[in-house]
């Protein structure tokens, strides 16, 4: 299944929301919306990969220089998952790089958006 993007921006945060496959034939497209967010420099991003139907090592690499890049300019991103996501996370002792949600609401708790 092709890749789908869907941006929505704040002032506070950006939130992207995946669907499909994040896969080698998709990167292309997804990392124009990664230089894109890293271009504008939002204080934090939320990557709402709760409809991802697959994920392999190029999307992973992504996500990772992504990570990387927000670490290095202090901004925050929160990835929400699911089971294949934090499957693949898990299987690559990678859980533990990214923060991790299971909701876009529990994302913006995370984020200081909305009151716990």
């Amino acid at each position: 299944m092709p890749l789908s993007i869907d941006l929505t921006q704040n002032e506070s945060y950006w939130l992207l929301q995946l669907t499909g496959e994040l896969d080698y034939v998709e990167c292309a497209s997804f990392r124009m919306n990664i230089d894109r967010i890293l271009k504008s420099n939002p204080p934090s991003t939320i990557l709402d990969l709760s409809s991802i139907e697959y994920l392999d090592s190029s999307g992973l690499g992504l996500l990772l220089g992504l990570s990387k890049e927000y670490g290095v300019r202090g901004g925050r991103l929160v990835l929400v998952t699911n089971e294949v996501v934090d499957s693949i996370l898990s299987l690559t002792r990678l859980n533990g790089i990214f923060s991790t949600t299971a909701s876009v609401n529990e994302a913006l708790v995370v984020l200081g958006e909305v009151p716990a």
